[in-house]
This record gives C-alpha cells, sequence and structure tokens, in this order.
C-alpha cells in the first residue's frame, strides 16, 4: 500500500498555487484525504478512458492529449546539465508543461498571423513572425512590467493548469444535469481550453502594449472562466437547445450551436 503525500508538503504545494493564508495542521491533514479521494475518482476515470481509447494498452494514460515524451525531454534536459547529476521526474513534468504553454502561445499568435493573411495554414512565415513577436514582448515584459509579469506566471498559468481534462469533464457531467455524448463533451473542453488560451494570449498582448483596461478586461473573463461561469451558459443553452429536440441527452450539434 502505497504512502500518501505528508501533510507539511501538501502545505507547501499549496504556497505554490498562490495560497498565503496559514493552514492549520488539521486542514493539512484533511487536505491530504482529499486529495486521495479525489485520486481515486481521477485514477478510474482515466483507466476508463484509457481502455474505451486504446482497448489493448496496459499502461494509465492520459486520453484526452497526447503530450511531449518524458523520456525524451529527460534526456534532453540531462545533455544540458553540468553543475548537479541528475533530472528528476518533477523537473522533467515541469518543464514539459513550460514547454507545452510555449507552444500553445507560439501556436496560438502563428494561427492570428495566418488568419490576418487570409490562409488555413499555418506556414514558416507565420512562425517566424509569431516567434520575433514572442522575443520582442519577453523583453519589453521584462524591462517595463515586471509586477504585472510576475503576477501572470504566479497565478494565471497556474490556475489554468489546476483543473485537468478529467477533473473538467467530472464538473461538466455535475453542471450538465443531462448526460452529454462522448463528442459533446470532448468538443465542449476543447471549447473550454481554446477560449482559456484566447484569454491568456490577449492579456499577454495587451501587457505588452500596456493597455490597462484591457487587461483588467482580460482578467474578469479569466475570473469568470474560473469560476465556471462561461461553462453553465454553454451548457444551459446546449440543454435547451436539446428540450427543443425532445433529446434528454446533449449531442455534438447542441454544443457547436451554441453562440459563444
Amino acid at each position: 500500500m502505497s504512502k500518501p503525500w505528508a501533510p507539511s508538503h501538501v502545505s507547501e504545494v499549496a504556497k505554490g498555487l498562490g495560497i498565503d493564508l496559514r493552514i492549520s495542521g488539521e486542514v493539512k491533514h484533511s487536505l491530504v484525504i482529499l486529495l486521495q479521494s479525489k485520486l481515486r475518482e481521477i485514477t478510474k476515470q482515466m483507466e476508463l478512458e484509457t481502455l474505451d481509447k486504446y482497448p489493448e494498452r496496459k499502461t494509465l494514460d492520459d486520453p484526452s492529449r497526447t503530450r511531449l515524451g518524458f523520456n525524451r525531454t529527460r534526456g534532453l534536459m540531462i545533455d544540458e546539465i553540468s553543475e548537479v547529476e541528475s533530472v528528476s521526474s518533477a523537473a522533467v513534468i515541469s518543464a514539459n508543461e513550460e514547454l507545452e504553454r510555449y507552444l500553445r502561445v507560439i501556436l496560438i499568435s502563428a494561427s492570428e498571423i495566418a488568419n490576418d493573411d487570409r490562409v488555413a495554414t499555418i506556414k514558416q512565415r507565420h512562425l517566424d513572425i509569431a516567434f520575433s513577436d514572442s522575443k520582442t514582448h519577453d523583453t519589453e515584459q521584462d524591462s517595463e512590467t515586471p509586477v504585472i509579469q510576475s503576477e501572470k506566471h504566479g497565478s494565471l498559468d497556474t490556475k489554468f493548469d489546476v483543473l485537468t481534462s478529467v477533473s473538467l469533464k467530472n464538473i461538466v457531467k455535475q453542471l450538465s444535469g443531462k448526460k452529454l455524448e462522448n463528442d459533446a463533451l470532448d468538443e465542449l473542453i476543447l471549447l473550454y481550453y481554446d477560449n482559456a488560451a484566447d484569454i491568456e494570449y490577449n492579456l499577454q498582448k495587451n501587457i505588452a502594449l500596456g493597455d490597462i483596461e484591457e487587461i483588467k478586461n482580460s482578467h474578469q473573463k479569466f475570473e469568470q472562466l474560473m469560476m465556471l461561469g462561461w461553462m453553465r451558459r454553454i451548457l444551459k443553452s446546449a440543454s435547451e437547445k436539446a428540450e427543443s429536440q425532445g433529446s434528454n441527452i446533449i449531442k455534438l450539434d447542441h454544443i457547436v450551436s451554441v453562440d459563444q
């Protein structure tokens, strides 16, 4: 039987999530129990979805998305280290998360440029411009907006990471009041992440421009997203569309037809 996390360790993790208040010893122990319960739920859901997608697989996977290869990333990191002797799993996971955030930001920017170019394919010239813009924005943010930059990395990115695909699916099922087809559920999750990525992109762009009003607007949209206001609205509209068609199940076309 595996040992759970130490209460003190969970407390340190909470600090990394932006929780500055002191956590009592009793609460620390309760959090460990809550996390164990949630992990059982997540693991079982992952197991079911893994086997649904890959019936012959013998290893638990993240069926909702393809991630950068753990061993490849670890090997590349080992090639770069000089003052330490090895690379921990935590370091690899953190690096992969940072790489995937970077990939998302670059591709969102390149997509915008491709759209402005009125083409349906991201081409090398779009990527070149997006990369150049990202380097310029990084330099401007480092020199002109250190406080906002710190706030973004300390809270915004962390909050986006808190809601995993599995937890989102569980939330959707609780909010909908109706059963969702798998395709409808997958589409809703993709829309959620697209919306989150758009908010993040606009926030970064407005920080670079120094547009305070738009920065506040992006933060308001972000808070609404995290409070699941956007999700509730989409599900309510989709549910109403399903009911108008005499369906007890929310289908893909009900989600797609909702005005976002």
